[in-house]
């Protein structure tokens, strides 16, 4: 089977590229541990399609300074927008909770600005609510801040 057939099964996440399909089946904690750890490798690619498959249509996004909005077409717009301005994006997440149908999650991570080529940093903290294995709820407060660490660094 190809490697864009197969499908992987870590805990109650479903993931099948193939088929744009990926599923949060229960919000347990080894499920959404290995949905945080494919998010970190979806987001470090920019792959906006593969991020969105977790989406339902109507999902309600309330990101950081940006107002309110509904439907995963809106979602895809502001994630284009984000990763135009990125390049050597690095992500880690952190399971904070799960609560019924709700996760709370944190992430750190750096980038370099496409524009003017200096590194940057940035903290969030996500609520998603989970309904029929898709997010239907993103509220993520975030902050950014130019980088101090030194280039090599990385």
């Amino acid at each position: 089977m190809p490697a864009t057939r197969r499908r992987a099964a870590k805990g109650n996440v479903r993931f099948d590229r193939q088929e744009n399909d990926m599923q949060l089946l229960e919000p347990t904690d080894n499920a959404v541990q290995a949905a945080l750890r494919q998010y970190e490798k979806l987001f470090a690619a920019g792959d906006v399609d593969g991020i969105l498959q977790g989406f339902a249509d109507d999902v309600c996004v309330r990101y950081g300074a940006n107002p309110p909005f509904a439907g995963k077409d809106a979602l895809r717009e502001l994630l284009l927008r984000r990763f135009s301005a990125m390049r050597d994006y690095r992500l880690s997440k952190k399971l904070e909770f799960i609560r019924d149908s709700q996760i709370a999650s944190s992430w750190t991570g750096t980038w370099i600005d496409s524009v003017s080529g200096i590194r940057m940093e940035v903290f969030g903290i996500e609520i998603l609510r989970v309904r029929d294995g898709l997010f239907v709820e993103w509220s993520a407060a975030v902050s950014t801040w130019q980088s101090k660490r030194l280039e090599q660094e990385g």
